[in-house]
């Protein structure tokens, strides 16, 4: 499995890609991991809404809580990382002509 690592320096989020995505795959909610008052970031999981799969986690305050050797020989996306996501959780959507607030099916 090749693992991608982005980071958004300008403001300090870091993704980090488990399975790539492609223009269909429609992402669910996002997950909270971590969000603790002794952590120093927090941690978002992302998933598929068709079946369910981890695609990716990301890391708010990614200089604070992953090693800067990580961080040193990510892909940079200054001033990206919030039109990326956007356009992964919203405009598949769209295109896939769902409502972006639709409710995603549960699986069990």
């Amino acid at each position: 499995m090749d693992l991608t690592l982005t980071w958004d320096a300008t403001t300090d989020v870091a993704y980090l890609v488990i399975v790539p995505t492609g223009p269909t795959d429609i992402l669910g909610p996002t997950l909270l991991l971590e969000d603790d008052r002794e952590f120093a970031g927090a941690v978002s999981a992302d998933f598929t809404v068709a079946d369910g799969r981890l695609v990716g986690l990301e890391f708010r305050a990614a200089s604070a809580c992953l090693p800067a050797e990580w961080l040193a020989v990510a892909e940079r996306l200054d001033g990206e990382h919030a039109t990326r996501r956007f356009e992964e959780r919203f405009g598949r959507r769209l295109r896939a002509g769902q409502s972006p607030l639709a409710e995603v099916p549960q699986t069990h």
